[in-house]
């Protein structure tokens, strides 16, 4: 699954879609719905991936370009290690957003959480369930887990499907995975 869809015709993130940016990023658990409704409060319009503010009210004063760019609004003047970076792509912008939030050990480099500001967009946020939490290790893209693996036949993968719910599929499947695995041992 990648996100793909757009609201309207503004170029809008929906919340699941920036909810799959900031999985593949690094966030999970309640972290997880945190950083999306961060990234919708923080990007103006709400999901917006190309939005920037200037930051020209900003103590010190911030030079032209070392603004705050897009979901997560990544402040380059406090930022440097991401200048450089297209940070307008939602996918290098969470995980920048996970780099600082990973370092900080929280969340307190966004003013939209330190005000409260995030928490009236939690609940448009999906359950973290309907994530994806497989990537392809060549692309980086995550993929369907529900897709059989390629040593398994479909009437393999359905019989494992199987095997959850019922215990005597559970041994059959346990068998076949046997099978499977001394075929491509030997």
């Amino acid at each position: 699954m990648r996100p793909t869809r757009r609201l309207g015709d503004l170029g809008l993130l929906s919340p699941a879609d920036i909810q799959v940016y900031a999985a593949n990023a690094g966030f999970s658990g309640q972290d997880l719905a945190t950083a999306v409704a961060i990234a919708l409060a923080e990007s103006f319009p709400s999901g917006n991936p190309n939005s920037y503010n200037p930051e020209t009210k900003a103590a010190g004063g911030t030079p032209q370009g070392q603004g705050s760019y897009g979901l997560w609004q990544i402040y380059l003047k406090k930022h440097p290690e991401f200048a450089g970076a297209n940070l307008y792509d939602p996918q290098t912008n969470a995980n920048a957003a996970y780099s600082i939030y990973s370092r900080r050990g929280g969340f307190s480099d966004w003013s939209t959480y330190t005000s409260g500001d995030y928490a009236q967009y939690l609940p448009s946020i999906p359950p973290a369930s309907s994530v994806p939490l497989t990537l392809d290790a060549s692309t980086g893209q995550p993929i369907d887990d529900s897709t059989p693996t390629p040593l398994l036949t479909p009437a393999q993968a359905n019989l494992l499907s199987a095997a959850s719910s019922n215990p005597l599929y559970a041994a059959v499947a346990l068998g076949v995975g046997a099978a499977i695995l001394w075929d491509v041992l030997s």
